[in-house]
């Protein structure tokens, strides 16, 4: 059940709803009424486009949501935020609080996803302590799969087998950079879109953590080992067998503060036409 419900006091019957609605399913018979709920996908449209609050659906109601009026930030605003963020390599020990790690989550959770599928699986180590005892664990490992040159791809062999040097020899953990936290996301191979989804997701997290002066790393070196060198991995972090794995990414207090904007010029843009 969705349960659409419409307030008959509040509605205007200004149709916008039924307008709005991606499979035409609201219909106005005296008031607002989904004909068939089987092909609803609950992206809660009817309820976000409503200018009077009538709608409620899925159990959320508009007093459940936020005002977009004098909510939004300005365009220079967000401009700055998005050329404003940096990959983060250096992070404060101390752990972030349980609840900004869940705001950031819930947050992201809010990411657009194909036909509203929302199949993104967020695998999450936010202990530091185990995110130490799991490094310690990868770097043993990989030093058993060097000696044993379990690592066929040359390069990724290398790439190893200097990450453990500099772990030994100076002490840089370049898979973790010190992190106390770190999400992975996977999707289950039948989602209809599932890379862009798990990519959409990160992106938002990123984004949201850099509003909240939380540092990110997106981790192509962790996925790598996780997906492809040491892939018992997987059933031991709990993603499911049917999944294809996403990326990683760190998070954490940045232990470096940026104070300005890059700039990377013009975007490059192809305009094309087309037609006579």
């Amino acid at each position: 059940m969705k349960n659409f419900k419409v307030d008959e006091d509040l509605c205007v019957l200004c149709g916008l709803c039924a307008q709005d609605c991606f499979y035409g399913l609201i219909e106005l018979n005296e008031y607002p009424r989904i004909t068939d709920e089987q092909k609803c996908f609950e992206c809660q449209h009817c309820l976000a486009v409503c200018p009077v609050g009538a709608i409620s659906i899925l159990g959320n109601s508009p007093e459940d949501s936020m005002p977009l009026k004098g909510s939004m930030p300005e365009e220079d605003q967000v401009a700055a935020l998005i050329k404003g963020r940096r990959s983060i390599r250096a992070y404060k020990p101390e752990p972030l609080e349980p609840e900004r790690i869940q705001k950031l989550l819930d947050v992201a959770w809010h990411a657009p996803t194909g036909v509203n599928s929302r199949c993104v699986h967020i695998t999450m180590m936010d202990n530091p302590e185990s995110v130490k005892k799991f490094s310690d664990e990868i770097y043993s490992r990989l030093e058993d799969a060097l000696k044993e040159n379990t690592i066929e791809v040359p390069y990724v062999a290398n790439l190893f087998k200097m990450a453990c040097q500099q772990k030994k020899e100076n002490g840089v953990d370049i898979l973790f950079r010190g992190a106390p936290h770190f999400i992975v996301v996977s999707a289950p191979k039948s989602a209809p879109s599932r890379v862009a989804d798990m990519n959409i997701f990160l992106s938002y997290f990123e984004i949201m953590a850099s509003s909240m002066e939380i540092g990110t790393l997106w981790n192509g070196i962790l996925k790598r080992v996780i997906d492809t060198i040491l892939p018992d991995l997987q059933e031991s972090l709990g993603i499911p067998d049917d999944h294809e794995l996403g990326y990683a990414m760190l998070f954490g207090k940045p232990a470096v503060k940026y104070q300005r904007t890059v700039e990377r010029g013009e975007a490059r843009v192809r305009r094309v036409e087309w037609g006579s």
